[in-house]
């Protein structure tokens, strides 16, 4: 009997615990199941793969609520609020990001004009100076079938292609007396450009660029060491 009592009084005392607290039954959200917030959030990610701008979502869910549609009916202002300032941080990441895109590339673009140009400059130097360099030799040169004077051809590396045939007055072939010149003048009639500076290839020479960059230059080496495999060599 004794029992009996004692196991009623315990009946008693958390029914009144129940009274105390103003609830008699507490339901839990069960795992995975989904809010309206949640839903709503979920419905963001969709009109953000769409490109619904910021603007257009705050007046679709305005929309919503003034119709009271399921969802929406029973948001209150500080639900509203999330959903924008949410929706609005998506928009402003993918914004920036594609900031930080279109900037690369423009940072790359320039990056290769830049070592292009400082690449095409050392090399018009160098072919020039080695056209002077066969002009002086040539003029010098008592071998038959050569020009006898050199004062009147331009040293120009764009009109190397027809000064060259300025060069000799005969059909020749190279002798002991060319040797001054003649393997000066292979380095400019080669197809290689890196020839000119006595390396092989382009990749070589890319590098020869880079490292003969001057004070002025500086920022040049810095920014093409990351893109200069990706410059079309000559």
């Amino acid at each position: 009997m004794g029992k009996d009592k004692q196991s009623g009084k315990t009946r008693v005392n958390v029914i009144s615990d129940r009274k105390k607290n103003g609830k008699t039954h507490v339901q839990h959200k069960k795992p995975g199941q989904t809010s309206g917030l949640d839903k709503l959030y979920q419905l963001q990610t969709e009109f953000f793969k769409d490109g619904m701008s910021s603007p257009d979502y705050k007046d679709y869910v305005q929309g919503k609520i003034n119709n009271d549609m399921y969802y929406y009916k029973n948001l209150s202002s500080d639900d509203f609020d999330k959903l924008k300032k949410r929706y609005s941080r998506m928009r402003q990441t993918k914004d920036n990001n594609l900031n930080l895109t279109l900037s690369e590339r423009t940072r790359k673009k320039r990056q290769k004009k830049l070592f292009k140009e400082k690449k095409s400059d050392m090399i018009c130097r160098q072919k020039r100076g080695m056209i002077e360099s066969v002009f002086k030799h040539i003029s010098k040169s008592k071998a038959l079938g050569t020009t006898n004077t050199t004062q009147f051809l331009t040293s120009n590396p764009d009109d190397w292609k027809n000064t060259k045939n300025l060069l000799f007055t005969g059909g020749r072939y190279f002798e002991s007396q060319d040797k001054g010149w003649v393997t000066v003048y292979r380095k400019i009639v080669s197809g290689n450009s890196a020839h000119l500076f006595d390396i092989n290839s382009s990749d070589d020479l890319n590098q020869y660029v880079m490292d003969h960059c001057g004070n002025k230059e500086e920022n040049i080496v810095e920014e093409v060491n990351d893109v200069v495999d990706d410059v079309i060599t000559e």
